[in-house]
């Protein structure tokens, strides 16, 4: 499976908020989602498209394992994922076989689904707030995926986001490095 997604900086929550509801979504309940991303020891940060990018999120009270590997962008990825049992173990585990953490991700989320899309509003600590829309394909070609992409960008400017906000290569674990670097 495949990973599309867009992000994009959120200016105007509400506005967004009633266009998705208006479209007939259901906003769930907000996660509050810590995120541990882990690279292979020695890898530069932001790691090259094809190093596997390892995840343990907690959310709220359970935990969840994920594998990413970027496929040209990283908007596009290989992503396999699982819930796991203990969290701190497994976060010991990547560091014993050779992964090193980096900048954790603490967030507040809340979800809704359109079609066969999953919109997310994220409130992220010492980033602010953001919108990402994502959709799961079996697409092995990189074109048509691009294609998909086109269409979430569309999207966003139907609910009110401009394309001037969207974020390119726009993961939190950057944003923050980024931000950092810059102080």
């Amino acid at each position: 499976m495949y990973e599309i997604e867009i992000k994009a900086k959120l200016r105007n929550r509400k506005t967004v908020m009633k266009k998705l509801k208006d479209f007939g979504c259901k906003f769930g309940e907000e996660l509050h989602q810590v995120d541990h991303i882990f690279l292979p020891k020695g890898t530069p940060f932001p790691s090259p498209f094809d190093v596997p990018v390892l995840r343990v999120r907690k959310q709220n009270n359970e935990y969840i394992f994920t594998l990413k590997i970027s496929q040209g962008s990283r908007q596009d990825s290989l992503e396999r994922e699982l819930k796991i049992s203990d969290g701190k173990m497994m976060l010991q585990i990547l560091n014993m076989i050779g992964y090193e953490e980096f900048i954790p991700v603490d967030k507040k989320r809340i979800k809704t689904n359109y079609k066969d899309m999953e919109i997310v509003l994220d409130n992220v600590k010492h980033l602010g707030e953001f919108i990402e829309i994502e959709k799961i394909v079996k697409h092995k070609n990189h074109e048509d995926r691009k294609k998909i992409q086109e269409k979430l960008f569309d999207f966003l400017e139907i609910v009110g986001v401009s394309k001037s906000d969207v974020v390119l290569d726009g993961k939190y674990d950057i944003m923050l490095y980024e931000k950092m670097k810059s102080k």
